[in-house]
């Protein structure tokens, strides 16, 4: 029998096993469903983060060997590139799931051999169907409440470690602890933050999420620190004119250099995703995102370097970085990745992309049998022969009525229930119901908030201004009260007051944006 094979052992017996079930198309309709394990993405992201981090530099060996004409040192560099280059990528490897599924049916069997080995048992009569699918699941992350919770517990424990290791009675016990806790202080300071940010953008948006979409664009957001490192490093020093003071070098690289290169490249790899961008909601959240990815680079480095000033440097980092560099390189991304969204929304950019690729793809396939290579297998070295996509059928593709709405992926808490932590209330609290019990009019007003432009260019040269604002400012605030003679110490509180000053500003921003994103929702002018 074609579904059974005949094994022979090694005393010649002869025994009749039933094949596997073969694997077939996954049904359309399926819905399944996981455990939830929201700090699953913590450890994955930590993971990510450190071999991104040391490529960044022995990239960097790469780049100054060639520059140099150094074999040896391009070498080295290719040789540790290597190996972390393959984490990387094993990491965000596609994942696939193996489906069984066994129903009961009169005509099954009891017992459904498996490929893997062994077999599938079951009480009553099933018939068991095999599919391989793409890993959707949602994304799942912790409750903001908890990952702010842990936050400001990490920022009372450099406290408390700060108070002991500068008091003269407790001086020994604070080296102790610190020396104790200066690495998990330090891998906890520099990413926990951008994970409770990314958990209260998520949230705050309530847009269901694919979390190999969103490590996407984190790991983008990553991979957009890499080319601003290197022109941070080589071409602007370069470009600054040797006749300048060394205040003036160290402005222009701040206020100039940095926010651009480091804003066109977040503009850059948002740009990447706009296939899947459907409107400025999703742009958003996209550009945020990647904005997340390049702060969680540069984090890394930043609050590194701040263990060498002891507790109190490396508690002082974190607070700030935590609650005004990180939201910052979010909010500039965001806006740039708005306008990427109104692009897509108002221009039928979708369409025409495709109907671009589908002409690229036919002019490709003629390039190939104009060589004498039969690509499409038809037989002859015609080009391409089918007819080409009408605008018609490329605008029911990208129609959003045409997507489905609910993902097949469902979360299931400790008890087993289905839950939604992106199911966000955006309409008025109350509304007045008339007698047949449908809504008239609301009696609360929509949150006002900030809308970001729809200009691209805008939106560049804004985040931009916005960046350099931060980052000129800060510099100027220690240099010009020090410069005019008021001395460390009325200089170091000039800049922390300012520094609090920019860190509000900045929270300000971050949330008026978000309510002005859930604005365009409620006015159904979003996707």
């Amino acid at each position: 029998m074609s579904n059974e094979k005949i094994i022979v052992d090694s005393q010649n017996r002869k025994f009749r096993i039933p094949n596997p079930t073969r694997l077939t198309k996954a049904p359309d309709d399926i819905r399944i469903a996981r455990k939830s394990s929201p700090w699953k993405i913590y450890f994955s992201m930590i993971g990510t983060v450190l071999p991104a981090f040391f490529l960044l530099y022995t990239s960097l060996f790469i780049i100054v060997g060639i520059m140099d004409r150094n074999p040896i040192m391009t070498l080295s560099g290719s040789l540790c590139s290597l190996p972390l280059l393959f984490i990387i990528l094993r990491l965000y490897r596609p994942r696939l799931i193996h489906v069984k599924l066994a129903s009961p049916s009169v005509k099954g069997q009891y017992l459904h051999p498996l490929p893997s080995g062994g077999s599938l048992q079951t009480d009553m009569k099933t018939e068991l169907k095999r599919y391989i699918i793409r890993d959707d699941s949602v994304l799942d992350l912790p409750p903001t409440n908890q990952l702010w919770f842990v936050f400001i517990s990490v920022v009372l424990t450099g406290i408390i470690v700060s108070v002991l290791f500068f008091s003269q009675s407790t001086e020994f016990f604070g080296v102790l602890l610190f020396v104790i806790i200066a690495i998990p202080l330090w891998l906890i300071g520099f990413s926990l933050p951008v994970l409770a940010w990314w958990g209260t953008s998520t949230q705050s948006l309530g847009l269901p999420t694919k979390r190999r979409d969103a490590e996407s664009w984190l790991l983008a957001g990553m991979a957009s620190a890499f080319p601003a490192f290197i022109f941070n490093s080589f071409f602007a020093p370069a470009i600054i004119p040797s006749t300048f003071p060394l205040w003036a070098s160290d402005l222009c690289l701040l206020a100039i250099s940095a926010p651009f290169c480091e804003e066109i490249f977040k503009g850059i790899a948002v740009a990447l995703f706009l296939p899947s961008i459907k409107g400025p909601k999703q742009g958003f959240q996209v550009g945020f995102t990647v904005g997340l990815g390049f702060a969680l680079i540069e984090n890394f480095q930043y609050i590194g370097i701040s263990l060498m000033g002891g507790p109190l440097g490396i508690t002082i980092t974190i607070l700030i970085r935590g609650i005004g560099s990180i939201p910052g390189h979010a909010v500039w991304a965001a806006v740039t990745g708005t306008a990427l969204g109104w692009l897509v929304k108002e221009t039928d950019f979708k369409t025409k992309l495709e109907r671009y690729a589908n002409s690229w793809s036919q002019d490709a396939v003629d390039f190939i049998e104009g060589v004498g290579i039969d690509f499409d297998g038809d037989g002859d070295l015609s080009g391409y022969d089918s007819s080409d996509i009408s605008t018609n059928s490329n605008l029911g593709k990208n129609n959003s009525d045409s997507v489905k709405p609910n993902s097949p992926w469902l979360l299931l808490d400790s008890s087993g229930k289905i839950f939604n932590q992106f199911e966000i209330e955006n309409s008025p609290k109350s509304t007045n119901l008339s007698k047949d019990g449908l809504s008239t009019t609301s009696s609360s007003v929509l949150p006002s908030g900030i809308i970001p432009p729809k200009s691209i260019s805008v939106a560049i040269v804004l985040a931009i201004l916005g960046h350099s604002f931060w980052n000129a400012t800060s510099y100027l605030s220690y240099f010009l009260p020090e410069s005019y003679g008021l001395g460390e110490t009325y200089s170091s509180l000039i800049s922390i007051i300012w520094t609090l000053i920019l860190i509000l500003s900045i929270l300000f921003i971050a949330t008026q944006l978000l309510k002005g994103i859930k604005i365009l929702d409620s006015n159904n002018i979003n996707d």
